[in-house]
């Protein structure tokens, strides 16, 4: 995750570090859009209101008219061909009537075509709606229904797609040392795992993974917790899964080259047994050759020289 500040109007005419935010936003995956949903009066806010509508808007219309300025400095170019040229002339009109990329329905192969341009409202996005403790702890259904609401009326949104949940920015900083959560939620009558799924912490890499679709792979150096500092999780597009010898690349190019065989085992089924090993002997761990296509949750063990 990479913070962001704010966007403000004028952004994508390089108002404030209008300029400096998107490009940054360019190179990112998905966008997380924290939307201010709360009161509080010694938080000031730039236009003097607590409208999450239309502070989304602000930054969704920003988003389309840099996308605009950006594919008609595109188009300009004689080195915009093919598909490209094509993709970006149908995006164009539907961009200036408000509406994002990703709500378009560009085929595979003509997002691939103009993937390196890098448009803003191609990416996928989730909204996140910033609320107090008291809403967050005390109102979650109502809150959560009232967050949908919000997103359907934003003008630039695509509700098909786009996410949205609820979070609480102050809690989260309040409650960040252990036992100052457990005596928060003592003090609410609360269970003491209450939250346990709720932070964004939690929460927020979850709803990537789906959003983007991604699968987690699990490497480890074969040795016992206490002597392991190299336990890794890796994050796979479905659409593009490695093989066990990209993964071995991965960690590093002497591993794959010198790649014999990979032990694979789902990482559910491995927490059945009390050990590795003790997995081994009940005979779910497999063999695999160098190309064999990983799939998600797996634990892989790579045996190389």
């Amino acid at each position: 995750f990479i913070d962001v500040a704010g966007l403000v109007a004028g952004a994508s005419r390089g108002e404030g570090l209008g300029n400096r935010f998107l490009a940054t936003i360019r190179e990112c995956n998905a966008i997380v859009h924290l939307v201010r949903h709360f009161e509080d009066p010694d938080i000031v806010h730039v236009d003097g209101r607590i409208s999450p509508v239309q502070d989304a808007e602000v930054v969704n219309l920003e988003l389309v008219l840099a996308d605009i300025s950006h594919i008609e400095r595109r188009l300009e170019k004689t080195t915009c061909q093919g598909e490209e040229r094509e993709a970006l002339q149908l995006l164009l009109p539907e961009l200036k009537k408000g509406i994002p990329a990703r709500a378009v329905g560009l085929t595979v192969s003509q997002e691939f075509a103009i993937k390196s341009m890098g448009l803003l409202t191609l990416k996928p996005v989730i909204y996140a709606l910033n609320v107090d403790e008291v809403d967050f702890i005390m109102a979650q259904e109502e809150v959560q229904a009232d967050v949908k609401k919000i997103v359907e009326e934003i003008q630039y949104s695509d509700p098909q797609r786009d996410l949205c949940t609820v979070v609480s920015a102050k809690l989260e900083e309040t409650i960040q040392d252990p036992k100052a959560k457990l005596e928060y939620l003592q003090s609410m009558d609360l269970d003491p795992t209450f939250l346990d799924d709720k932070m964004c912490y939690k929460m927020l890499p979850i709803m990537i993974k789906h959003l983007l679709d991604l699968f987690l792979v699990y490497t480890g150096p074969g040795v016992p917790p206490e002597r392991s500092r190299t336990i890794k999780t890796h994050l796979f597009a479905k659409s593009n899964a490695p093989s066990a010898s990209q993964l071995a690349g991965r960690l590093h190019g002497d591993i794959q080259k010198g790649f014999i065989r990979a032990e694979v085992t789902p990482a559910m089924t491995l927490l059945e047994h009390v050990s590795y090993n003790a997995a081994k002997d009940a005979g779910v761990v497999r063999t695999e050759g160098k190309d064999a296509i990983l799939e998600g949750d797996n634990v892989v063990l790579i045996k190389w020289k």
